[in-house]
């Protein structure tokens, strides 16, 4: 709970630092670009005080609107839809700051001499030009947060920054989450309701993703494989409580999936550590992708859970690098064999205990 709310902290010091650029850029184009006045001084926009005010009090707004927008009602909704819901609320929010600043503004910067009321204020070129900013703003903002969604957490910057333009090699921890009995389940619901049903899985899934610090690498058809870099993987056993904290979060939906699919959906999950080479690739889609032996043993590990009846497997490797035992219950197999492997592996089922029954 603490990196999640650290993490939204660093969302909005992220925002009221962006908005306040944003205010500052503007006072100076507003300055020594266009110098009519509308009862509002061009020089009190340059003012620091004035520009990270500002900046906090919109930074604070959209902050507000962006955790409204994340709620999966409106994730749920199509890209239109969802765009045009947030730009009301964006206009709502700069009405009610420009409303309380015109009231204010006189008792903040005594110099003004020229009274000017919200209805002038509104249908003046300033306003029109502040709105169209501001939309420009926002609409900047909206593009590069879509961008991250769309490559996952931390990715942008690397590509940005051309970390990964020539192949590196790291070390990562990989997790496989798979749904279970899929093809049964897909003959059941037919294609169409099938695929709703991953849309819905693999949404419940972000919450975990984004409290445990996890990347999403792929999804590959009912298969959703996160990976982290082994300290944030292993701090407060990352890899392992983003699963269980998405079967709880399925768990608690579990009205919704009878009620909507007659099925509760259940996933098992493989988790492996190892090197991996990490590389940009694609020209008209430019991705990253992982090449090495630890995505494939992943897949192998998570391809026993059945087998050997385990909701989530881990190779003795990944589990020597956390702090299992004071969380969970661990059963250690002897070395299986793996499909395509020479060598048998240790793997260990991990099993939250059973809370004691009352009485």
């Amino acid at each position: 709970m603490a990196i999640y709310n650290r993490h939204k902290l660093v969302f909005w010091l992220q925002l009221v630092a962006t908005w306040t650029v944003a205010v500052s850029l503007f006072g100076y184009i507003r300055h020594y670009g266009w110098t009519g006045r509308y009862g509002i001084s061009p020089e009190s926009l340059i003012e620091p005080w004035f520009d990270v005010s500002v900046g906090l009090i919109l930074g604070t707004g959209y902050f507000a609107i962006e955790l409204l927008m994340d709620r999966q009602f409106f994730e749920r909704l199509s890209f239109l839809r969802w765009a045009a819901v947030k730009l009301v609320l964006i206009l709502v929010l700069m009405l009610a700051f420009f409303a309380v600043a015109v009231y204010l503004y006189p008792f903040m910067n005594p110099s003004v001499t020229d009274d000017v009321t919200l209805r002038e204020f509104l249908f003046s070129k300033l306003m029109f030009l502040v709105l169209v900013y501001i939309s420009l703003i926002s609409l900047l903002i909206t593009l590069f947060q879509r961008m991250q969604r769309k490559l996952g957490p931390g990715i942008l910057g690397n590509m940005l920054l051309g970390r990964y333009h020539h192949p590196r090699e790291e070390e990562r921890i990989f997790l496989f989450i798979d749904l279970r009995s899929s093809t049964s389940i897909a003959e059941q619901l037919g294609h169409v309701a099938f695929s709703r049903l991953i849309q819905d899985c693999f949404a419940d899934v972000t919450e975990a993703v984004e409290r445990h610090r996890a990347e999403i690498y792929q999804y590959v058809g009912d298969e959703v494989i996160l990976c982290w870099k082994p300290a944030q993987g292993s701090r407060n056993n990352n890899c392992v409580a983003a699963f269980f904290q998405f079967v709880d979060t399925l768990a608690g939906r579990s009205d919704y999936y009878q009620a909507t699919y007659g099925l509760q959906p259940f996933f098992k999950a493989g988790g492996h550590l190892g090197r991996t080479t990490v590389a940009e690739v694609g020209i008209l889609k430019r991705d990253l992708a992982y090449h090495g032996d630890v995505l494939n043993t992943t897949a192998r590990i998570q391809g026993k859970c059945n087998e050997l009846e385990e909701q989530l497997l881990v190779s003795a490797v990944l589990a020597d690098r956390l702090q299992l035992e004071k969380e969970y219950t661990l059963r250690e197999y002897p070395p299986v064999e793996l499909t395509g492997k020479q060598e048998n592996l240790t793997v260990i089922g991990v099993q939250r205990p059973t809370p004691l029954s009352a009485g």
